[in-house]
């Protein structure tokens, strides 16, 4: 007895479905491998209850073959659509409850297909016509069948909504998986709708698990090829959730009417909200709170709430992949602790700034009569108090300076002539110091656009050339060089140099009781810099000026031409120590 080519072709996809059913019970064990499972022993039923079906020999054996085969087609839609769900990232919404709302229907509509010969809702009347070597039922289709092919098309269509917003949105990583995935649904889907319409070859053949042929070539590619299961936007999905929720500020999500439409649960512990209570409210009415002002469209804003709390508000726009705006989401941080912080600071240096210099001009006056007044070794004891009255009262300038630098952070960079500004401060220091020698190589013109931190770093950085010099007859180099948008300012001297300590703690960017520098101008040149969104390096001096000696250093400071640049996420100051 001949076997019927369309019997045939049936096993194929019989057999793709048991291959990769096997597969995924030996490698995956990620999101949505279980409905791939029933997808797949679905699929398998489907196929393998039409080919017996078509080798039927008389009706009750077709009518049998037929209702196992009821088994797959009820079971593709919601096993496709619980899979899409969960290959989409959206798993939370797969529960128990959820999924017994789902099988519902397709449990009823097996008891209706196992008992139409009491009823006849889902076919009527059964025609046996055998043509080309198969037999085939000619059914009179019943109202139960057409309400079931409305809800599975239902679920199809959904799933393949939600795997066409993942190729249109996501990262070209899923793109090949999601086309993959909609060849080998949308195959059986246009199949199936010639099916009930008639538009087949053979009168009465469900053509759709012939399509599922396809189906195995394209998740084959998917599953082999494309890492399916393996790699899956359900984790990027997942992630994405994870973040907001374990955020450890505040995120309110509102519409464009800036109505809550979703909380984090660290803003509903935060301000004591429930998210039942507060979504479809407006935000302002949520917070009752004069003082809680949201920016128009983005920004950010300080919100001094109720009791002894501050926050930071950073409101920023809510768009799709066309950038339609669709809302804001309002991140809340609660800066409180950095306030008072700030606060505590501030008294700190008025004191230093106020009580301690004056208190230190007293103490260098009082040891200057005395070094006048007193002689031998009651003198010299005189002179180091007054000394070191001198360095401290110059730390306390010295940190005036750096709150000064700190207030010009946002300033707008301005046109400036370097050579010129270099020159100026050169004259200064040749001033204040006539016995240093300082040559320099500059370019006639070089202007630039940056804020008068830079003026402060360069005179810091030439001051400390000639100051930390214990030669009779400091010398000091300084030379400028641009290149690709960039500037580079190099100042040497043939000083002891700067001690490996004070590098490394200004590389480290912290410091500790036994590794620590021995002032603030180091600090003050390294944190100018980095708002300059420049680079500092530095390094024994080899050769620089007109001899050969390697006694002394080198402080080379590269900024950009045109202004100030965000240089580093880490906020540590961008130091290169040899």
């Amino acid at each position: 007895m001949s076997v019927s080519p369309y019997a045939l072709a049936l096993g194929v996809p019989v057999v793709l479905a048991a291959a990769f059913l096997v597969e995924t019970w030996r490698r995956c064990s990620g999101p949505g491998v279980r409905a791939l499972r029933l997808l797949l022993c679905s699929i398998a039923l489907w196929a393998g209850g039409s080919a017996l079906a078509l080798l039927a020999p008389d009706r009750a054996a077709w009518i049998t073959f037929e209702q196992v085969a009821w088994i797959g087609r009820i079971g593709v839609p919601v096993a496709w659509a619980l899979f899409a769900l969960q290959y989409t990232g959206y798993g939370d919404r797969v529960t128990r409850r959820s999924v017994v709302l789902l099988a519902l229907p397709a449990a009823v509509m097996l008891a209706l297909v196992w008992t139409n010969p009491l009823h006849e809702l889902v076919w009527s009347e059964v025609r046996m016509v055998y043509t080309q070597g198969v037999a085939v039922g000619v059914q009179a289709l019943g109202p139960a069948f057409w309400a079931f092919l409305a809800y599975a098309y239902t679920l199809v269509l959904a799933g393949i909504v939600l795997v066409m917003r993942l190729v249109f949105t996501a990262d070209h990583l899923f793109v090949d998986q999601g086309v993959a995935l909609l060849l080998g649904v949308s195959a059986p889907l246009f199949a199936n709708v010639a099916s009930v319409t008639g538009a087949v070859p053979i009168t009465g053949v469900d053509m759709t698990p012939y399509m599922f042929t396809i189906s195995g070539i394209t998740y084959g590619y998917a599953f082999y090829r494309s890492d399916l299961l393996d790699r899956v936007p359900a984790t990027r999905q997942i992630g994405r959730t994870a973040v907001v929720r374990n955020m450890r500020d505040g995120v309110i999500v509102v519409d464009e009417d800036d109505v809550v439409v979703d909380v984090n649960p660290l803003a509903q512990q935060q301000f004591g909200l429930a998210k039942d209570e507060v979504v479809g409210r407006p935000v302002r009415a949520v917070f009752d709170d004069p003082e809680f002002q949201l920016p128009v469209g983005e920004g950010t804003v300080v919100w001094s709430a109720r009791g002894p709390f501050e926050y930071e508000v950073k409101v920023s726009k809510l768009t799709d992949q066309h950038g339609h705006q669709l809302g804001r989401i309002l991140v809340l941080r609660d800066i409180t602790d950095r306030t008072n912080r700030r606060q505590q600071l501030q008294v700190l240096n008025r004191v230093l700034r106020h009580n301690f210099r004056n208190d230190m001009n007293v103490i260098d006056v009082c040891a200057t009569q005395l070094v006048d007044r007193l002689d031998g070794e009651d003198a010299e004891l005189a002179d180091r108090v007054r000394s070191v009255a001198c360095d401290l009262s110059e730390t306390g300038t010295k940190a005036r300076e750096i709150e000064r630098i700190m207030s010009r952070r946002h300033n707008d960079p301005q046109p400036i002539d370097l050579p010129s500004l270099v020159t100026r401060q050169l004259d200064t220091l040749r001033h204040e110091y006539p016995a240093a020698e300082i040559e320099a190589d500059l370019p006639d013109t070089l202007e630039i656009s940056s804020t008068g931190i830079l003026e402060s770093v360069l005179q810091n950085v030439l001051e400390n050339a000639v100051v930390h010099n214990d030669s009779q007859q400091p010398h000091v180099w300084v030379r400028i060089e641009a290149d690709d948008g960039r500037v580079e300012i190099s100042v040497a001297d043939d000083g002891p140099g700067i001690p490996r300590q004070e590098r490394e703690v200004l590389t480290k960017g912290t410091e500790t009781p036994l590794e620590h520098g021995s002032g603030l101008g180091l600090w003050l040149v390294n944190w100018g810099v980095t708002m300059l969104g420049g680079d500092i390096e530095f390094r024994d001096r080899v050769a620089f000026g007109q001899d050969d000696d390697v006694s002394g250093s080198v402080v080379t400071i590269t900024i950009p031409r045109q202004g100030p640049t965000i240089h580093t996420a880490s906020g540590r100051p961008p130091v290169d120590a040899d």
